[in-house]
């Protein structure tokens, strides 16, 4: 009976897991998250800077240095833009 209730709750929990993921996630696609991975790994990103990048998908180079202060003085502001602009175009070009 323990057994039986411990599976049940774990299916719930992963159900809940996996819907959350579902709903925060950028990219949908192997493809897409290789080719945004392979441009951003081209810059000279910290890993910290690259996952935040990616995950948190900043529309302006303002957003994106006030999210990852550690971007400030590395890039110039164009630079920034091309680099976010790229992002959301591979975002936008997904299937």
């Amino acid at each position: 009976m323990r057994a039986k209730r411990r599976s049940k709750n774990f299916l719930k929990f992963s159900i809940k897991t996996y819907t959350y993921t579902e709903r925060f996630r950028k990219f949908k696609n192997k493809e897409t998250i290789a080719s945004i991975r392979s441009l951003l790994t081209q810059k000279k990103l910290h890993k910290f800077e690259l996952a935040s990048l990616a995950n948190l998908c900043p529309e302006t180079p303002e957003e994106a240095k006030a999210l990852i202060p550690s971007l400030e003085g590395r890039f110039e502001d164009e630079e920034l833009r091309q680099l976010l602009d790229d992002i959301q175009t591979k975002r936008s070009l997904q299937y």
